[in-house]
């Protein structure tokens, strides 16, 4: 796993796809198998495009199961799964949730404010 330091990297780019694959992407966790520090991991990452690649295909595979849990969840008619899915793959029919920046009919929102009398108090006498 670890190679000779003197100018040569610690770990080949095979060992660094390996961790991730085995940690389905995690850097922290790819970091601690190696025994290194997460900014190692990264910087592989960003120097290797097949580092790159291990880790993007890991975090797409987990990200496809969970999208499947979601759907598993939607067919079995949990409701937050169904109202979860149309607010954020449905935008396009209308399944969107807004908050009004404007008065009524777009008019400028006027700020409230409060003063409590019974709570300002006066040092004059």
């Amino acid at each position: 796993m670890a190679g000779d330091t003197n100018g040569k990297e610690r770990y080949t780019c095979e060992d660094v796809i390996t961790a991730l694959d085995k940690t389905k992407g995690m850097v922290y966790l790819a970091a601690e198998s190696l025994g290194c520090s997460h900014t190692t991991v990264y910087k592989y990452i960003d120097k290797y495009a097949t580092v790159r690649q291990a880790k993007e295909r890991a975090e797409g595979r987990i990200g496809d199961i969970v999208e499947l849990k979601l759907i598993n969840a939607i067919n079995d008619d949990k409701p937050w799964a169904i109202q979860f899915y149309a607010r954020t793959k449905l935008k396009h029919r209308g399944y969107v949730e807004r908050q009004e920046h404007s008065g009524p009919d777009g008019e400028k929102l006027e700020p409230l404010v409060i003063i409590r009398a019974d709570k300002v108090t006066s040092d004059s006498g």
